[in-house]
């Protein structure tokens, strides 16, 4: 599951070279705490560019950095074999794979979170504030950070909370909304709580839903959907929502 992923940041310059050194340490780490060894390994970047004339190929070594760009793979001391995969070419992980995200921000991060056979992403951020989303999705493991975050609910309003996870057990999480019945469903229960005065942040029903099993591009119309209905001049009417009332007393009794 997405929950068992191990997960590290390494909060230092990419300029600098210890981004990488560590980066790769810990991806290591995670390969042989693994409890089958894991072989694979995916050094993750925006572009091809970015090992062929950025500091990150003096990091990694030009050798091995010219042998990644080639195609070829290099071996990490855990023994796992590492290969280059760019953002437009990444789409499956045929065995269990750790990933080194570099020069990282949230969008790389959410094609990272759309993918099956993730056993631990260690991320070196293009940025300061280029991770925050991912951060607090996961409340990752933070380099020279001894005691552990404190994970933050995503939405706090248990409202809203319980309303999402009734959408989420009511669909099809292989296609999100897209049969229209299970649009519907959602666009009700956007509009009940929107009737009943709760706010609705897209960014964090997003979040929570990438968190909570939702493939991200399905994730996105969800919360594109929840936008729209928060937009809504007038307060939607309910008479013509089965059960809203009903639905409603539900998602409030279970959050007690």
């Amino acid at each position: 599951t997405l929950n068992s992923v191990t997960r590290f940041v390494v909060p230092i310059d990419w300029n600098e070279r210890d981004s990488w050194d560590y980066a790769l340490a810990y991806a290591n780490r995670i390969c042989e705490s693994a409890e089958d060894n894991i072989r694979d390994a995916v050094l993750l970047v925006h572009t091809k560019v970015q090992i062929d004339s950025t500091v990150l190929a003096d990091h990694i070594g030009d050798r091995t950095a010219k042998a990644l760009s080639a195609g070829r793979h290099a071996k990490m001391l855990s023994g796992a074999m590492l290969r280059l995969e760019t953002e437009r070419k990444l789409n499956f992980l045929p065995n269990k794979t750790v990933l080194i995200v570099f020069f990282a921000d949230d969008r790389l991060l959410e094609l990272v979170d759309g993918l099956m056979n993730v056993a631990g992403v260690v991320v070196v951020p293009s940025n300061l504030n280029s991770v925050e989303e991912w951060k607090k999705r996961w409340n990752p493991k933070v380099h020279g950070q001894t005691a552990p975050t404190e994970k933050v609910d995503l939405i706090e309003d248990s409202t809203v909370v319980n309303a999402l996870n009734s959408i989420t057990s009511m669909v099809n999480l292989a296609t999100g909304i897209g049969h229209n019945s299970d649009k519907q469903f959602a666009d009700h229960t956007f509009r009940i709580l929107r009737a009943k005065g709760h706010n609705l942040d897209t960014n964090s029903v997003k979040s929570w839903a990438i968190q909570n099993g939702w493939k991200p591009k399905d994730a996105e119309k969800l919360s594109q959907l929840a936008e729209k209905i928060s937009r809504l001049k007038n307060k939607p009417s309910l008479s013509k929502i089965y059960n809203a009332k009903e639905r409603y007393v539900r998602w409030q009794e279970s959050g007690k």
